[in-house]
C-alpha cells in the first residue's frame, strides 16, 4: 500500500507531506482547487512520463517522493533487477528544465525499471485504465484471479512453455536437418564428379608431355631417322676400323686397348641403332589418340579450376569430402525421439488447457451473479453483465478467448463492453468487476479520480459502500465530489487553493472528525447540512 507522498515545487503546490492509512481515503475540494494534481503526482511516482511543465513556477525543480510498503512480488522484481529489497521502497522523482531523475532507496534507476517495480501494486483508474478491461488477457486474469485459478494457470503456462521451447527446438533441427542433408548431397556430387574422371597423382604433366610429343611426331621421326641412319653409317665404319685393327695388334700388343675400345663402339653403336629402331616403332599412335588425351586433359584442368589449382589439390579435397561425410550425420534419430517429446508435451498442455477452460466456464457463472448484483446497487438496474468464451488454438493464456458483454436495459441484445457503455456507465463497471475480483487480486492501491461522474443521491451511497467494501481488500484512494462517498472514508484529506495577489498556491490537508464535518456540510450545501454532515458521519 502507499504510505506517505511528499511533493515540493510541484504545479502549484509549494510543499506537502501526506501520511496514508490502510482503507477507504478520500480528497474533496473545491472544483479546480487542484485535486487533480494528486492523481498526476501519483501517476508521475508510478512510472508515468512526466515534463518541466510540472515544476511550480519560480521554482528550479519539482520533487515527487512515494513511500510504498514493501511485498514479497515486489521483492523478487527488485532482486532480479539487481536492487537490495527494504522493508520500504522510496521513490524519488527530480524534474527540472533540463532532465528527470529517479531514485530508489537512493540508487537511479531508470522510467522502465520503476514501471515494472511498481507494475500491478497500483492502479489509477481514470479513462484509460477502464479501458484495460477490454484486453483480453486482462479479461482472462480477471476471471482466474476470481476462481483462484492462478495455480492451475501457472501450471499451464509452465507446461505450455515447455511445450513451445521443445516445438523451437524441434523446428530447429528440422532446419539442421535440412542443411545437412542438403550438404550431404553437395559433397556427394562433388565426390562422384572427382571419382568420374579418377585422377591420378603427375598424371596430366604426363599427358602434357604425350600431347607435345604428338603434335611434333613428324618431326621427331625425321630426326630419330636421321640419328639412326647415322649410326648405322658409323657402325660400317667401326666395323672395318675394328679388323683393321685386329690385324695392326699382330705386329703390336700396345694397340690392344685402342682394339677394346673400338670393339665398344661397335657394339655400343649397333646397340643404339636398335634402341632407335624400337623408338621409331613405339612411335606409332592409334587412331583417335591424340583426340583422347586432349579430352582427359580438359577433364583434369576443369577438377583443378573448381577444386585446384593443382591436381594434388583436387585430390586433397577428395579425401577431405570423404572425412566429412563420414562425420556429417543428418539426425535422423533424434528427430524422432524429439518429436515425441513435443507430440507428449503438447498433449500435456492440452490436457492443462482443457482442465482450465473448464474451470473458467464454471467460475464465469458465478462472477457475472457477482458482477450483477453489484451493477443493481449502482443504478444500473437494468444492466446485465455475461462473459462470453469462444475458443482460440493453443496459447500463452490457454485455449479460451472470453469477452465480457453487457447490455444497459432490458430491451437491447448483449454486446461487448466496449461498444456499449458510456464513460460514467464503463466507470461503473469498472467498479463492480474490481469489486468482485478484488478479494483475490495482488493489486495493493487503487485509485479513482472522480469515479461518482454522473451519481447522486442514494446510488451516491451505494457506490461509496461498495469502495468501503473494496477497500477491505486492498488500499483504496478516491477524489470525489460526493459527501456520501465522503463520510464513509476512514482518512479524508481536503484540498484548497488559496489566492494572495497574482500567486496561486494549492495546499493539501488532512481533516480531523470536526473538519471533516464541516467539509461534508460544505459539500451537501442545504440550510441543515452541518447537522445533516453529523448524521452521515454517524451512520
Amino acid at each position: 500500500m502507499l504510505l506517505e507522498l511528499r511533493l515540493k515545487d510541484f504545479v502549484l503546490i509549494e510543499e506537502a507531506r501526506l501520511k496514508f492509512e490502510p482503507g477507504f481515503v478520500v480528497f474533496t475540494g473545491e472544483t479546480g482547487a487542484g485535486k487533480s494534481l494528486l492523481v498526476k503526482s501519483l501517476k508521475l511516482a508510478s512510472g508515468a512520463r512526466g515534463g518541466p511543465q510540472v515544476i511550480r513556477p519560480g521554482a528550479k525543480q519539482a520533487i515527487i517522493e512515494a513511500v510504498w510498503e514493501n511485498s514479497p512480488e515486489t521483492a523478487a522484481k527488485l532482486e532480479e533487477l539487481g536492487l537490495e529489497p527494504e522493508d520500504e521502497i522510496i521513490i524519488r522523482r527530480v524534474i527540472t528544465k533540463e532532465r528527470s531523475r529517479i531514485y530508489l532507496n537512493g540508487s537511479p534507476i531508470t522510467l522502465q525499471m520503476l514501471g515494472q517495480i511498481l507494475a500491478g501494486k497500483v492502479i489509477i483508474a481514470g479513462q484509460h485504465e477502464y479501458q484495460s478491461i477490454n484486453a483480453a488477457e486482462t479479461r482472462l486474469f480477471l476471471l482466474d484471479a476470481f476462481g483462484g485459478l492462478l495455480d492451475l494457470r501457472e501450471k499451464y503456462q509452465k507446461a505450455f512453455k515447455e511445450y513451445q521451447d521443445l516445438a523451437h527446438a524441434l523446428n530447429h533441427l528440422r532446419e539442421k536437418i535440412s542443411s545437412a542433408l542438403k550438404e550431404e548431397d553437395f559433397l556427394n556430387f562433388q565426390l562422384k564428379e572427382i571419382e568420374n574422371v579418377a585422377p591420378q597423382p603427375g598424371e596430366d604433366e604426363e599427358i602434357e608431355e604425350r600431347l607435345f610429343v604428338l603434335k611434333n611426331l613428324a618431326r621427331l621421326e625425321s630426326l630419330v631417322k636421321d640419328a639412326r641412319s647415322q649410326l648405322e653409317t658409323g657402325y660400317a665404319a667401326f666395323s672395318q676400323a675394328r679388323k683393321s685393327l685386329s690385324q695392326a695388334i699382330e705386329f703390336s700388343r700396345e694397340l690392344e686397348p685402342l682394339a677394346e675400345r673400338l670393339e665398344s663402339l661397335v657394339f655400343e653403336s649397333e646397340d643404339l641403332a636398335g634402341e632407335l629402331t624400337s623408338y621409331l616403332r613405339n612411335l606409332a599412335t592409334e587412331e583417335g589418340e591424340l583426340e583422347a588425351l586432349e579430352e582427359r586433359l580438359y577433364q583434369l584442368k576443369r577438377l583443378k579450376r573448381k577444386y585446384g589449382p593443382t591436381l594434388q589439390d583436387v585430390l586433397a579435397h577428395y579425401e577431405q569430402i570423404k572425412k566429412e561425410l563420414a562425420r556429417l550425420t543428418t539426425g535422423e534419430d533424434q528427430l524422432k525421439e524429439l518429436e515425441e517429446k513435443t507430440e507428449n508435451a503438447r498433449s500435456k498442455a492440452e490436457a492443462l488447457a482443457e482442465e482450465l477452460s473448464l474451470k473458467r466456464k464454471e467460475k464465469a457463472e458465478l462472477l457475472s451473479h457477482k458482477i450483477n448484483s453489484y451493477l443493481k446497487d449502482l443504478a444500473l438496474e437494468g444492466a446485465r453483465f455475461r462473459i462470453h468464451f469462444s475458443r482460440e488454438e493453443l496459447s500463452k493464456s490457454g485455449i479460451d478467448l472470453v469477452d465480457f458483454l453487457v447490455k444497459t436495459n432490458p430491451q437491447s441484445p448483449l454486446r461487448p463492453l466496449r461498444e456499449v457503455a458510456s464513460g460514467g456507465e464503463l466507470s461503473r463497471f469498472f467498479l463492480a468487476i474490481k469489486a468482485a475480483v478484488s478479494q483475490k487480486e495482488a493489486t495493493e492501491t487503487l485509485v479513482f479520480d472522480e469515479i461518482d461522474a454522473g451519481v447522486g443521491g442514494m446510488v451516491a451511497h451505494k457506490l461509496g459502500t461498495l469502495l468501503k467494501e473494496l477497500a477491505r481488500a486492498q488500499q483504496v484512494i478516491c477524489v470525489t465530489h460526493l459527501p456520501q462517498l465522503a463520510a464513509l472514508a476512514d482518512q479524508h484529506f481536503v484540498v484548497e487553493k488559496k489566492i494572495e495577489g497574482e500567486k496561486a498556491t494549492t495546499r493539501i490537508k488532512e481533516l480531523n472528525f470536526q473538519e471533516r464535518t464541516k467539509e461534508i456540510a460544505r459539500m451537501l450545501g442545504e440550510p441543515n447540512a452541518l447537522e445533516l454532515a453529523r448524521r452521515l458521519l454517524a451512520r
